[in-house]
C-alpha cells in the first residue's frame, strides 16, 4: 500500500531538515491547504521556543511542501515530531498541489495547543529558507517573515580568566 504525501509547512519544508530527517524523500512540489491558518502554539525544547501548527480558519490557507516519503521516513518523521509522546499527531489533510489536482496527504498537528505566539528567529529563518527554496507565492515569504519573534537572548558572559 501506498503511503499518502506528507504535507510539510513548518521547518520540514527545507530540503536541508528533510535530508537529515528523510534521505531519499522526494519533494513533489508547493501545495495549498485551504480553511487553515499558520500558528506558533506549542513549545519545543529542542527549538528554544514556540513551533508551528496549523489550525482551522475558514477564511485562511496554510502553504507547505508536499513531500513522497516511505513507512520508514513516517517512522522518522513521527520520532521527531514526538508522535510517542503527544506533542504532534498524524492528520489527514486535503492539500491543493499547484502541480494541479486535490492531493489527499498527512500533515502533523500539535495534539494540545497552547497560545498562540512568537517563535524563534532561527525557527522562522527555517521556514523561510523552505518557502523560497520551494517558490512558495510571495505573499507567504512574507507572512513568515512578519511573524513575531523572541527578542534575541543575551550572550552569556565570558568566563573569567585566571591569572597567576
Amino acid at each position: 500500500m501506498r503511503l499518502a504525501p506528507y504535507f510539510a509547512y513548518g521547518s520540514n519544508m527545507a530540503s536541508s531538515q528533510m535530508a537529515e530527517r528523510c534521505p531519499g524523500a522526494v519533494c513533489l512540489g508547493a501545495a495549498r491547504l485551504p480553511g487553515h491558518r499558520l500558528a506558533f502554539d506549542a513549545w519545543s525544547n529542542r527549538r528554544g521556543g514556540l513551533v508551528a501548527d496549523v489550525l482551522p480558519d475558514p477564511g485562511s490557507d496554510v502553504w507547505g511542501v508536499l513531500w513522497e516519503v516511505t513507512g520508514e521516513h513516517a517512522e522518522a518523521l513521527d520520532r521527531y515530531e514526538g508522535v510517542a509522546r503527544g506533542q504532534y499527531r498524524r492528520a489527514t489533510v486535503r492539500v491543493e498541489a499547484v502541480a494541479g489536482g486535490e492531493v489527499e496527504a498527512f500533515a502533523y498537528v500539535i495534539c494540545d495547543p497552547g497560545e498562540d505566539g512568537p517563535t524563534t528567529d532561527a525557527y522562522r529563518d527555517i521556514l523561510l529558507e523552505g518557502a523560497r527554496e520551494h517558490g512558495l507565492p510571495d505573499e507567504w515569504v512574507q507572512a513568515i517573515e512578519s511573524v513575531p519573534t523572541l527578542p534575541p537572548r543575551p550572550s552569556p558572559p565570558a568566563p573569567p580568566t585566571l591569572t597567576g
